[in-house]
């Protein structure tokens, strides 16, 4: 697929590196800072552009007339919607993404269609991050909490932990300490590399695991791997930008939130947009500011400002302070990595990821419903449409293990007429399957999208 990008900031460049990892895809981005570009051709073998992104002239030069998708991703919504508008009556571009954030244009859903401003897929990423965080705050115990089925599945991340019940067990006796519960272990890291799960594994310490199941069963397979957090009551923002904002929001009805903002000036914006939430103006690290705030008696502090470093170092600050859980959220790799290896952070968010899942969905062949990106774009979780009978499908009327997936390839879920089935080596699919897969080499998609595509 020839991709066309238009901005090399941070998502930018994020969605380059995931996309040019695989060879089907040829790359172009362009941007008007020279040193975007080069740091992006130092590491990648894509093609660049300087200039404005919006400007016909350029757009030739990157090869519009040949692009099969364009992704609009500048610091500015005004480009980016003008990009796409000329995409589509200039150039006939089949897909159209583009990132908008402002609340003006968002609240006019019918802005985006064919016959205004021709966006096929609208992202928001402070959207993405806060509903991401959303999900994680409702699931205590939880590293990682992804939505398939409008939330009637959901794969979780969470770490296992010394002395809890199934700890230095196979997977299989989770089935006997939880038998009415549906749930299915899709994969396993150790040592930051992934091993089979299979039924006689045997779950140690610190292993990363993702299990499938309903939402309502999550918090009881949680316990299975670690002690529960207890749900969380008092919570720290330590910046209030939109998406500190729009969380204090949505959690300011049950729960004792609490915002800290440097700027004066947005501290008197966000206090008159909140009801119950405390905005404090000042710097959080400030340790005796967090102390008088009751720090030791926080259940989670969660740092969102636009600074990396001051994220990870106030997360661990507060940590050292007695805040139960810590979240940072971070968009560098070597800053997510080092917080990754702090102990002092708990939980790292990296909206560069969340937005790139948001996009892949659209880039995927077949009927696809929602990806997601795990692992730093090695690894992928992926919903799909089955279509087609048993003479025009390679899946359908043929159980899992009849299939013969790629190795490293886990059938996690099916969806059926509304209802959750759990994946097993026996299970039949049928058409009109929501199959829920999980990728542990992302390099096995294109095997899984021939697999499941409906024959002529």
């Amino acid at each position: 697929m020839k991709i066309l990008i238009l901005g090399a900031g941070q998502v930018g460049s994020t969605l380059a590196k995931y996309l040019s990892s695989d060879n089907e895809n040829n790359i172009t981005v362009i941007d008007k800072d020279d040193s975007n570009l080069l740091a992006l051709q130092r590491h990648l073998d894509i093609k660049t552009i300087s200039g404005h992104a919006s400007y016909p002239n350029i757009l030739e030069d990157a090869g519009i007339k040949n692009t099969d998708m364009l992704i609009a991703v500048t610091n500015s919504d005004e480009s980016n919607m003008l990009a796409c508008q000329m995409a589509h009556t200039l150039y006939q571009v089949d897909k159209k993404v583009a990132r908008v954030r402002t609340a003006e244009y968002l609240h006019r859903k019918e802005l985006f269609s064919d016959d205004a401003i021709p966006i096929d897929f609208v992202i928001t990423p402070e959207g993405l991050v806060t509903n991401y965080i959303k999900r994680v705050v409702e699931e205590p115990g939880a590293e990682q909490v992804f939505e398939f089925e409008n939330g009637l599945v959901q794969l979780v991340e969470t770490r296992a932990y010394a002395g809890t019940p199934i700890v230095g067990h196979p997977i299989k006796d989770l089935h006997e300490h939880l038998p009415k519960t549906r749930m299915r272990i899709v994969s396993l890291y150790r040592n930051g590399r992934a091993i089979p799960a299979y039924g006689d594994t045997v779950i140690r310490d610190g292993d990363r695991v993702y299990f499938v199941t309903k939402k309502e069963s999550v918090s009881k397979v949680i316990k299975e791997f670690r002690r529960l957090d207890k749900v969380y009551r008092n919570i720290i923002i330590a910046g209030g930008g939109r998406i500190g904002l729009d969380l204090a929001k949505f959690l300011e009805k049950n729960h004792r939130v609490r915002i800290i903002e440097l700027n004066k000036k947005r501290v008197v914006e966000i206090a008159d947009q909140l009801e119950d939430a405390l905005v404090l103006c000042g710097n959080a690290s400030d340790e005796e500011l967090l102390l008088e705030e009751g720090i030791e008696n926080t259940d989670l502090f969660l740092a969102l400002t636009d600074s990396d470093e001051i994220n990870v170092i106030v997360s661990i600050l507060a940590k050292r302070l007695g805040a139960h859980k810590t979240v940072a959220l971070v968009k560098r790799n070597v800053y997510e990595d080092l917080a990754e290896q702090s102990e002092d952070v708990d939980m790292v968010v990296s909206p560069d990821q969340i937005t790139a899942s948001g996009i892949l969905a659209h880039i995927r062949k077949g009927d696809t419903m929602m990806v997601h990106s795990l692992r730093q774009g090695k690894s992928e979780a992926i919903e799909i449409i089955v279509h087609g009978d048993r003479e025009h499908s390679d899946v359908v009327g043929r159980t899992v293990e009849e299939i013969n997936l790629p190795t490293g390839v886990v059938v996690g879920s099916v969806v059926r007429n509304n209802e959750v089935i759990m994946g097993s080596r026996t299970l039949v699919i049928e058409e009109g399957d929501h199959v829920l897969l999980v990728l542990t080499d992302v390099d096995r998609i294109h095997t899984v999208e021939a697999l499941f595509a409906e024959n002529e």
